[in-house]
């Protein structure tokens, strides 16, 4: 299924295409049941996508699983169905309007295990002929589709995923994933193929009933200015994070209401780039920060997104979510002139090295080094390097091996005086980010104990000592074992690590445990005492903001963060 934007109105006309170079691709998944094959999976590769001369359009999730979504529109609009049809034209209504789900059947999915994504065909084909050795039923899945905008090619995409298995439903595949992932440094994961798109009725009406429609899969909302506002009313924010919360967020372009895979409601919002970011900026870095930090944060939002369009299947309704997950987006609720500006003076600029943008990750702070991409998985990108967040002449001196326990320990009790630490900087909210450079929480072993059941799902009994296995180059652990009376269970990955040992999620894996015990030799008391917010990789904000205000401008921030990548005007 292609996704061909509708345009609002004052817009360019449509001028390019994304094209791949990767044709329709038929690829065979095997069902691992012991090695017997089940069925056949068709897979399909998308080949196009409309995008504009100026700058691509991307499509964000807004919200997802709702049963009803209320809203209001202030300025001039019309409703049209998924295909362009006119329901109502030209209208303005300063009314509440809802739509709920009337009938719908879910999409369906097939599930597979992702065993590692390369950038050279032959790479994957060495680990997928070293699974089949194994007796795992391996296969190589081609995606990415090459950004064209103006006629130049801005972005090489194609790379080349290894798979294993076909099942259908992700209960099956887990009991395969935890064996596939033992031992493994790839952090195997699991991967949906959509193969059946949902299905539904919509109703949609104001609050007087007196305009009202019944609609298939879904409607768009089309602006007839560009001065007309979306009010989305009770959409939720951070789930799974500890500002988990309600709040009502305004839009401008087109929103578009639809069934979601689950049968439920689906809200996204379609709009430019530098549009998108405008809301972005603002949300990914507080507007008081120095303008040379939100710069640097324009970019680096600008490459990611850039990048991950490129990744994005033509048969999933959004190109990525509205959430920490990709990008923490707030359409125009949070924008500021200040963020606005940034994102005009840095317009059209990426981080690109050869024929790619980068995959520009960024998180808070990095608690004073950063962290390599291998941390998640091999090979790592030659601009994601794990590094002291100091300067270059310091950075020379640094002689901590943070892999090591010992090093790890004495650089978690150190405060450096370095980029990461934020105090007195007299920027009130970048002063406050100190509490995330270094950091301690404290449990009873109880409290934790009943932490660990809730989010494993099993009971490991007595907790006896939680042991980091292996760490990253920055100090996060990266496979963790959990020692109990009844069981012992090992964590992989630093995000698995961090939501398994906290109600919502732990600051970051970059942290000691420090242990109080009783006569009998059992904790009483746990102490995790670490460094950072976040994964770590790529741009350390806190860093970036400290840097600015010691007069550093945004590209040499950049340059600290992402190694050898040079900076393009792409549009």
């Amino acid at each position: 299924m292609l996704k061909f934007g509708l345009i609002v109105a004052g817009l360019a006309f449509l001028m390019g295409l994304v094209s791949s170079t990767i044709p329709l691709v038929e690829e065979t998944l095997m069902k691992s049941s012991e090695a017997t094959l089940e069925k056949d999976v068709e897979i399909a590769v998308p080949d196009t996508q409309v995008v504009l001369e100026s700058q691509p359009l991307v499509r964000v999730g807004i919200m997802e699983r709702y049963d009803r979504i209320d809203f209001r529109i202030q300025g001039n609009f019309s409703i049209t169905d998924l295909n362009g049809t006119t329901i109502f034209s030209n209208i303005k209504s300063d009314r509440r309007w809802r739509c709920k789900v009337e009938t719908s059947s879910p999409a369906r999915f097939i599930f597979s295990i992702l065993m590692g994504t390369f950038n050279i065909e032959r790479n994957a084909e060495r680990l997928a002929e070293k699974l089949r050795k194994e007796g795992y039923p391996a296969r190589i899945l081609p995606f990415g589709r090459n950004i064209i905008i103006g006629g130049m090619m801005v972005h090489k995409a194609n790379r080349w995923r290894v798979i294993v298995g076909a099942y259908d439903d992700e209960q099956q595949a887990l009991p395969f994933l935890e064996k596939l992932s033992a031992g493994n440094e790839s952090q195997p994961r699991i991967l949906k193929h959509r193969i059946e798109e949902p299905q539904g009725t919509i109703e949609l009406y104001d609050s007087e009933y007196d305009r009202s429609a019944m609609l298939e899969n879904g409607f768009r909302i089309v602006p007839e200015s560009s001065e007309t506002e979306v009010t989305l009313y009770d959409v939720r924010v951070g789930i799974g994070y500890h500002w988990e919360h309600i709040e009502d967020r305004i839009y401008r372009h087109v929103i578009e209401l639809r069934i979601d895979s689950n049968s439920e409601l689906l809200a996204l919002n379609e709009l430019l780039i530098d549009d998108y970011l405008k809301g972005v900026v603002p949300s990914e870095m507080h507007p008081s920060y120095p303008i040379e930090a939100l710069k640097a944060q324009a970019v680096a939002a600008r490459s990611y997104t850039i990048f991950k369009l490129a990744d994005t299947p033509t048969n999933d309704p959004i190109d990525f979510p509205a959430t920490v997950a990709f990008q923490v987006y707030s359409g125009i609720t949070n924008e500021d002139p200040k963020t606005n500006k940034a994102v005009a003076e840095t317009a059209g600029e990426v981080l690109k090295t050869g024929k790619k943008v980068c995959e520009t990750f960024f998180s808070s702070n990095s608690g004073g080094h950063t962290e390599s991409k291998e941390f998640w998985s091999a090979p790592g990108e030659s601009y994601l390097v794990g590094k002291p967040v100091m300067p270059a002449k310091e950075a020379k001196n640094f002689n901590l091996d943070l892999t090591l326990e010992t090093d790890a320990g004495k650089w978690i009790r150190s405060h450096p005086d370095n980029y990461s630490n934020p105090r007195g900087t007299d920027i009130e909210i970048l002063d406050k980010n100190v509490r995330y450079f270094r950091w301690e929480v404290t449990y009873s072993r109880q409290e934790l104990e009943s932490i660990i059941k809730r989010k494993l799902g099993f009971d490991i009994g007595t907790l006896i000592e939680l042991q980091p296995l292996r760490r990253g180059k920055s100090g996060r652990i990266v496979e963790l074992e959990i020692l109990g009376s009844h069981r012992n269970h090992k964590v992989f990955g630093e995000l698995n690590i961090r939501r398994a040992l906290s109600a919502s999620t732990l600051n970051s894996s970059c942290f000691i445990v420090e242990s109080v015990m009783d006569g009998q030799g059992n904790p009483v008391e746990i102490t995790l005492i670490g460094a950072g917010f976040g994964h770590g990789v790529g741009m350390d904000q806190t860093a970036a903001g400290v840097m600015a205000t010691k007069g550093l401008d945004y590209k040499k921030i950049l340059h600290l963060f992402y190694d050898k990548a040079s900076i393009e005007k792409i549009w």
